[in-house]
This record gives C-alpha cells, sequence and structure tokens, in this order.
C-alpha cells in the first residue's frame, strides 16, 4: 500500500519552494518507494535503512526536522513521518547531501529545505501538529543540549579538548595518586580556562565541553579502580542539574564540586599505579608505533620514574619495556598483511622498523614465520589451496 498518494504533488510543490533536493518516498521499514539517491561516495552508499527510520523518527521526537549523517562520509539526510492513526508508516525524505561544500550560505539553505519539507507534511495532513508541538514544548531542555552537542560536533571542539586533557593527564594523575590536591586544582584550572576559551561565552556549548571533562575524568577514576556504580550513581543527580544551570558562577562551582569528588574517587582507589598507569603507558605505545618510543618517554606519559615503570612492567605484565613494544609491532605487522594490500617496505616504516629487512628478522624470531609467508599462507598459519 502506497503510505502517500499525494507524493507527486508534493514532490512539485518541493521543487516550486526553490528546494531543489530530491525527495524520495520510503516505506515503514526505510525501503524506497519513489525517487531515487544520487551517487555519491558515501562509505554506505546511502542504503542504511535504519539511519533513514531514525530520522524520520527523530523529527516526529523532537518536533522539528533533524538533520542527519547517513554515515561518517558527510553526507546529509532529513526526514519527516508520515503516520497513519498513530503509526509510522513511510517518510518522506532528502538523502544524499554533500555538505562538505564552500557554496555561500549552502548550509543555510540545508536548514530551510528541512524546514520546508517539515511544513509540507503538515500542509497534507501527514503529520499532527498538535503532536510536534507537544514535542517540542516537552524536549525544550532536552533539545538545547542536543544543540549543544551537535555543534560541538560540527567543530573541533571535542578533539581540542581531549587534547588538552590528555596532555595534562599525566600531571595530574601523579598529583592526584600523590595526594597533592592543590596541584591537582591548579592543573584543573588550566583545563578550565581553556575550556572557557574554547566555547567563547556559550552557554550550551560551555556545558558540553564540561560535560566531555567529566566523562573524561568519570572514565580516570574508573581505570584507576574506583567501582563504577559508586562513582556514576553518586553523580547522576548532579549531572541532572547542569541541564538548569544558565549562569556562569554557578557552572563553575559545579564543576569544581563534580571533580573535587572525582579526584577523591580516584585517590581512594587501590588499584591505582597498576591498572591506570599501564593503561596510560600502552595506549601511548599504541598510537605512536610508527615511530622511536624510549622506555624514558613512555615513563614520563605514565607519570612514574623509567625504573618504576619498569618494575611494574614485570610485575603486572611479565614482560620488559622492549619485549612488549616488540610484541606490540609483531602483532601490528600482522593485522597490515591480513587486512592491507600495502607492500613489505610500508608495513615496516608504518610499523617503526627502520627497514624492511630489520621487520623479516624480528617478525620471523617471533612467529617462526617471514611476513610474506604469512601473508600468503593466512592467519591459521596452513598453507591456502
Amino acid at each position: 500500500m502506497n503510505p502517500c498518494p499525494e507524493f507527486d504533488s508534493i514532490r512539485q510543490a518541493y521543487l516550486i519552494h526553490g528546494d531543489d533536493f530530491p525527495l524520495i518516498l520510503t516505506d515503514a521499514n526505510g525501503k524506497i518507494l519513489e525517487g531515487h539517491i544520487e551517487s555519491t561516495s558515501c562509505h554506505c552508499a546511502n542504503q542504511q535503512r535504519l539511519r533513514r527510520i531514525q530520522a524520520a523518527k527523530q523529527t516526529r521526537y523532537w518536533g522539528e526536522t533533524v538533520i542527519n549523517l547517513c554515515c561518517d562520509s558527510g553526507y546529509a539526510m532529513w526526514a519527516v513521518p508520515i503516520m497513519r492513526n498513530n503509526h509510522l508508516v513511510g517518510s518522506l525524505l532528502v538523502q544524499g547531501i554533500d555538505l562538505e561544500t564552500d557554496k555561500p550560505g549552502f548550509h543555510q539553505r540545508v536548514q530551510r529545505a528541512a524546514d520546508d519539507l517539515l511544513r509540507l507534511a503538515l500542509k497534507y495532513n501527514l503529520v499532527c501538529q498538535a503532536e510536534l508541538t507537544l514535542a517540542q514544548q516537552r524536549n525544550k531542555s532536552e533539545e538545547q543540549r542536543f544543540l549543544a552537542i551537535e555543534s560541538s560536533k560540527q567543530t573541533p571542539l571535542n578533539d581540542e579538548l581531549r587534547s588538552i586533557y590528555l596532555m595534562e593527564e599525566p600531571e595530574l594523575l601523579s598529583a592526584i595518586k600523590g595526594g597533592h590536591v592543590l596541584q591537582a586544582r591548579a592543573i584543573l584550572n588550566r583545563i578550565l580556562t581553556a575550556i572557557y576559551g574554547l566555547s567563547n561565552g556559550r552557554m550550551e556549548l560551555l556545558k558540553s565541553c564540561l560535560l566531555e571533562l567529566v566523562v573524561m575524568m568519570h572514565r580516570a577514576a574508573v581505570e584507576a579502580g574506583a567501582v563504577p556504580t559508586n562513582v556514576l550513581g553518586q553523580h547522576y543527580r548532579s549531572l541532572a542539574d547542569l541541564a538548569l544551570i544558565d549562569d556562569e558562577e554557578d557552572l563553575s562551582t559545579w564543576i569544581r564540586n563534580m571533580l573535587d569528588h572525582l579526584i577523591e574517587h580516584i585517590r581512594i582507589a587501590s588499584d591505582f599505579p597498576h591498572s591506570l598507569l599501564l593503561h596510560r603507558a600502552t595506549r601511548h605505545m599504541q598510537a605512536r608505533l610508527h615511530g622511536h618510543l624510549s622506555r624514558e618517554e613512555v615513563a614520563r606519559v605514565a607519570g612514574v620514574s623509567p625504573s618504576h615503570f619498569s618494575k611494574l612492567m614485570k610485575e603486572k605484565m611479565g614482560k620488559s619495556f622492549s619485549q612488549l613494544l616488540t610484541q606490540m609491532r609483531v602483532s601490528r605487522v600482522k593485522q597490515l598483511l591480513a587486512e592491507t594490500d600495502k607492500t613489505l617496505s610500508e608495513i615496516a616504516l608504518e610499523c617503526g622498523f627502520c627497514d624492511q629487512s630489520h621487520m623479516n628478522k624480528v617478525f620471523r624470531a617471533a612467529t617462526s614465520t617471514p611476513p610474506g609467508d604469512f601473508r600468503k599462507n593466512g592467519l591459521d598459519g596452513e598453507k591456502k589451496p
């Protein structure tokens, strides 16, 4: 059964509005019934049915059209639901729109086109105005948080904040472990100053950045050995209170209280020297296998002396630094041999070996198999027929 007999009329009206994006009709399962998606370089080939359904449901939930990405390739989609007796029976959809363009006013044009589609759906009684109005009222505070999160996704703020935090984290956690609360607070002040600078006075974006910081600190507390339910349960009400704060002074008080509690959780965690420090060390090593790595550098990232770092490695992992580094590099070589068509020379450089000959020697010593044979014979070590 066609969920929208008026589709041709709606498509023509959409064009008359000046929205020349190709309009598509789908059923309740996201299957295209009329229209087509123009070919793009999208990773998913624009075939994500579930995303289409979600796009229509989001419009119904928020009471206004929400612009989504069909995957991580930067191609936008928006949809409005077609409702019958309060059930979703299909959607009007625009998909495959490349947002990576420098055309003047393009993003404003996309937003206008998304809004126009909802207005047309209301005109043709495909959705209920009263239901959308109630959704807007119900979700006012949630909408503000959602817009703040979406705004941060469209800028490098999350990555920039994460970089700032990770740069300060070794010294911060070392101060917490040693009970140097004043030093820890001074480091947090530096992080907070950077966050306030990044947000540029935008309250909702500032909240989003501070929430990101709290999430990273929670993760650090859990990695340090704190019980996750204790950490999250204690702060659930405080996280809910964040939505009600609209004053920077109150926000500063909130974030400092949150971080003071987290500092205490990390300080009392009995497994701190082991799980957290070694996790930081191995994470740093994995990220930099392609370059030169020294024990001193990795120990500095972990926040301990080289000798103490070596002792922890032996006690908790049963390996020396050089043994672990070799194991990681050999594992990366195996992965690249199995999953890519890169040459052995390219793989050698990407995995931190000085040349292909050196990689061959180390790999054969670890696996009793030359890299070329490993790739040829497969992961199970048995020869392919």
